[in-house]
């Protein structure tokens, strides 16, 4: 039986440990996905794949986290946060162990689509039971979480460049099954169960609807990739059909049905749709653009697993550091401020990067090819860093016992711009004359589409002045952060 309840206001005693639980076992996920990015040279060669295959690698993951996001969301209110958290964490596991074993490329394609959906329910089930775990406190509770997911995008890239270049790639897959289990028997044994609403039908045609749309289009994608021969139009034109069709029958279909996968109520309302927006820009530039990092720095610089592993680290953790300072001073910044600024600075900072300058000359000092894109890197992900807790906390207070499905539209909106962003950075790298002049111009495309997204920074509604909203059983719900503090 489920109750339907808001989210207590006084915190609970064991929260501390509970964010610790969550935080620990999201980090697996999340250097899960930084260890392939650094493997993805050395797969491609060893399974005798084309560069716009092993792509799929990266962007199939993503369309996992597509498919699993809203519908984490909604299972999370229907049977609790604890329940889609610990069992995504077990099939991740699983999923983790048919990648460390894959044949062929399109097993693990197969296999990385099922860790992507596992994995893709963490985050929403996690920031549910920290809502809950933290009472009146959740907003920076929220942002703390999300500062310190980016210490998994530090181990990943360092932690697979060094198990690359020593025990092969394999290994980035084989570490997260311990791993995942351990998190598993953790989460059942110490979360509770989380707060949930009355029983929703699940929207199983749009997820399958909405899964087809993305796989199409990045099919379509993948086949304008290919490099040794003339692309094969008749697919390439059929499988635009497809998403366009399978996306028309989407939205009628989500208009109509009483449960939609895609919510409907949280997307009508210009903030709702501005957040979502800025989401779906940030996954095709910020995520494209990292997920390909360490390849650009194979084929630019010609840098070795752990070189270009070691690049990604520095980032990542300055990023924790704004993103802590950035949540710290929320109460007093506001959202807007920092997500502007920190966004069109990303997006000058990948430009930059995307000049593949080699050893410049600054001041009549010669710099490294290294340590200069060490420099820029890191610079961009300072930016990011400083606007990543406001893009999270981003019209929450308008409906905060909707965390877990607000949490997991944007989510997914976030992953369906990181399939295409991976795709489109593939397919620029596959068609140029050779994949690193490919990729730096990748890298300014989705530098202009970085500093565009700023326009929607205008929809966000600052701390403190959301209106009570309707929640869709009638009742309004008060704001939870009131006069730039947080209640």
């Amino acid at each position: 039986m489920t109750t339907d309840i808001p989210f207590p206001e006084q915190p609970r005693d064991d929260r501390h440990l509970i964010f610790g639980l969550l935080s620990l076992s999201l980090l697996t996920f999340i250097m899960q996905f930084g260890m392939v990015s650094v493997a993805l040279g050395q797969l491609t060669d060893d399974l005798a794949a084309p560069l716009r295959w092993s792509g799929w690698v990266l962007t199939i993951f993503m369309v996992g986290q597509v498919i699993a996001m809203p519908v984490a969301g909604r299972l999370a209110e229907r049977f609790g946060a604890r329940l889609v958290f610990s069992g995504g964490l077990a099939i991740f596991a699983a999923a983790s162990l048919v990648c460390a074993l894959a044949p062929n490329v399109y097993v693990l394609i197969a296999a990385r689509i099922a860790q992507g959906a596992a994995g893709g329910g963490l985050m929403p089930a996690g920031v549910s039971l920290i809502g809950e775990a933290y009472g009146v406190g959740r907003p920076r509770a929220i942002g703390f979480f999300s500062s310190l997911i980016p210490f998994g995008a530090v181990l990943g890239p360092v932690v697979g460049g060094v198990i690359v270049d020593e025990v092969g790639w394999r290994w980035t897959f084989g570490l997260s099954v311990p791993m995942g289990l351990a998190g598993c028997v953790a989460g059942f044994a110490l979360l509770p169960v989380g707060h949930r609403r009355p029983l929703q039908r699940i929207d199983v045609l749009g997820v399958v609807l909405i899964a087809l749309t993305v796989i199409a289009l990045v099919f379509a994608l993948t086949e304008l990739g290919r490099r040794d021969a003339t692309p094969d139009y008749r697919l390439i034109s059929a499988a635009a059909g497809v998403f366009v069709i399978s996306l028309v029958i989407l939205v009628l279909h989500e208009v109509r049905t009483p449960a939609p996968v895609v919510d409907l109520d949280l997307l009508r309302r210009w903030e709702f749709a501005s957040s979502n927006a800025l989401a779906f820009c940030f996954g095709i530039a910020w995520i494209g653009v990292t997920s390909l990092i360490p390849l650009f720095a194979q084929s630019v610089y010609e840098m070795s697993a752990g070189e270009s592993g070691a690049l990604i680290g520095p980032r990542s953790a300055v990023m924790v550091v704004a993103s802590g300072f950035a949540t710290w001073a929320l109460p007093r910044t506001g959202l807007r401020k920092p997500l502007a600024f920190g966004l069109v600075g990303s997006a000058l900072m990948i430009g930059l990067l995307g000049r593949g300058l080699h050893d410049p000359e600054i001041l009549g000092l010669t710099i490294s090819s290294f340590w200069w894109s060490l420099v820029v890197i890191g610079a961009a992900g300072a930016f990011f860093g400083l606007a990543n807790p406001s893009m999270n906390n981003a019209a929450l207070e308008l409906a905060p016992d909707r965390i877990a499905a607000i949490t997991g539209l944007r989510g997914m909106f976030s992953s369906l711009g990181g399939a295409i962003g991976i795709a489109i950075g593939v397919l620029i790298a596959s068609r140029a004359s050779d994949t690193g002049a490919g990729l730096q111009l990748a890298f300014m495309v989705f530098a202009v589409v970085l500093a565009a997204s700023a326009l929607f920074v205008l929809g966000v509604p600052e701390m403190g002045s959301a209106q009570r909203s309707p929640t869709p059983d009638g009742e309004a719900v008060e704001p939870v952060v009131a006069q730039g503090r947080v209640a």
